[in-house]
C-alpha cells in the first residue's frame, strides 16, 4: 500500500448557523465553506477525496504541504461564526473506489474528532516529517491513547485561538444549601473557591470557564469540578486529558471521562508530561455528607 499524509477537516459551528437562518442559506454558507477548503488542499499539492457532511478527506504525499493546508484552514475568516479543527497523520492508505482507507485515516478522524476550533492536532509520523521551522510551532500534549491503535500516540498541537491574559475566577452565589450540606474547598494560584451542593466549576482556557488557565495544552473547555448528591466530581472534556494527584502521592491519569474526588490532593490540566505548577489547582473535601437538622 501507498504512504501518505491524511488530512482531515472539519467545521465547527454548522448546528447553530442552522438553528439561526434558514436551510437553505445555512446550506449555502456551508456549502462554500466546503468549496474553499477543498480549494485549499489542492493550491497545496493534496488531493480531494470527499466531502461528507461537514468535514473533508484529504491527502498528501508528505506532511509538511498537509500541515501547511491545514494552517492556511484554521487561519482563514471563516463567515458566521464557522471555525475549522483538523486532524492529520502519516501511514499507510488504500485506494479503492475512489476513496481511501486504512489506519492512517482512522488516526487523522480521530485526532480530528479530538481537535478544538481553529487547531490541528498532528500524530507523531507526520510530526517527525515536517521541516524545523513548522515543528517549532507545535506543542507537544502528550501520548494519547486513540482507540484502534495498541501504542499511544504522541500528539501535537497548534492551534490559532487566543489565550487568555490572566488568571481569573468569576464569582458564583451561593445557591440554596438546604439540608446542612458541606463543600468542597478548591484553590488556585493563592485564591480559594468553595463549592456545595448543585454548584459547578468549569476550567479551561476560554474565558467563559470559571478558572481560566493560559497554558497552550489546555483545552478551552477543558474539565468541570461539580458536587453532585454530596460527592465531588471532577470531569475531563479535554483532547489532553487531566493527571489527579492524590494525598498520598499517587497519579491518576484521566481522559474523557469522569471520576469521584475523595479527601485531598491536586489537579493538573492536561497531560501527565505537562506537570506544571501553573496548571495546579488543589481540592480538599469537607465532610461532603448530608447532616442531620432538626425537625
Amino acid at each position: 500500500m501507498p504512504f501518505a499524509c491524511v488530512l482531515i477537516s472539519d467545521i465547527t459551528g454548522s448546528t447553530q448557523l442552522y438553528e439561526n437562518e434558514s436551510n437553505r442559506s445555512a446550506l449555502e454558507q456551508i456549502s462554500k465553506v466546503l468549496a474553499r477548503m477543498r480549494t485549499i488542499v489542492e493550491t497545496h499539492g493534496g488531493q480531494c477525496v470527499k466531502s461528507q457532511g461537514d468535514d473533508v478527506l484529504s491527502f498528501f504525499d508528505h506532511a509538511e504541504p498537509a500541515f501547511q493546508a491545514g494552517l492556511a484552514m484554521i487561519r482563514e475568516p471563516w463567515p458566521a461564526g464557522l471555525s475549522i479543527h483538523v486532524g492529520t497523520y502519516y501511514g499507510e492508505i488504500l485506494n479503492h473506489e475512489n476513496d481511501i482507507y486504512g489506519s492512517a485515516v482512522n488516526t487523522a478522524a480521530r485526532l480530528s474528532s479530538l481537535a478544538k476550533p481553529g487547531e490541528i492536532l498532528v500524530g507523531d509520523q507526520s510530526y517527525d516529517d515536517l521541516a524545523p521551522d513548522t515543528k517549532s510551532q507545535l506543542l507537544m500534549i502528550g501520548e494519547l491513547q486513540l482507540r484502534g491503535k495498541a501504542a499511544p500516540t504522541r500528539v501535537y498541537s497548534c492551534s490559532v485561538a487566543g489565550l487568555s491574559e490572566q488568571t481569573v475566577i468569576f464569582s458564583k452565589g451561593s445557591g440554596d444549601r438546604s439540608g446542612g450540606m458541606e463543600f468542597a474547598e478548591i484553590g488556585m494560584g493563592g485564591r480559594t473557591w468553595r463549592i456545595g451542593e448543585g454548584e459547578t466549576l468549569t476550567l479551561g482556557r476560554s474565558k467563559d470557564c470559571d478558572l481560566v488557565l493560559n497554558e497552550a495544552w489546555v483545552s478551552r473547555k477543558h474539565a468541570a469540578l461539580a458536587v453532585r448528591r454530596w460527592q465531588l466530581e471532577f470531569t475531563d472534556h479535554s483532547s489532553t486529558g487531566s493527571t489527579i494527584r492524590m494525598a498520598n502521592g499517587r497519579d491518576v491519569a484521566l481522559h474523557r471521562r469522569a471520576t469521584l474526588l475523595n479527601g485531598s490532593g491536586d489537579i493538573f490540566l492536561g497531560p501527565a508530561t505537562h506537570l506544571a505548577e501553573s496548571c495546579r489547582i488543589s481540592f480538599r473535601i469537607q465532610e461532603l455528607a448530608l447532616l442531620q437538622t432538626a425537625k
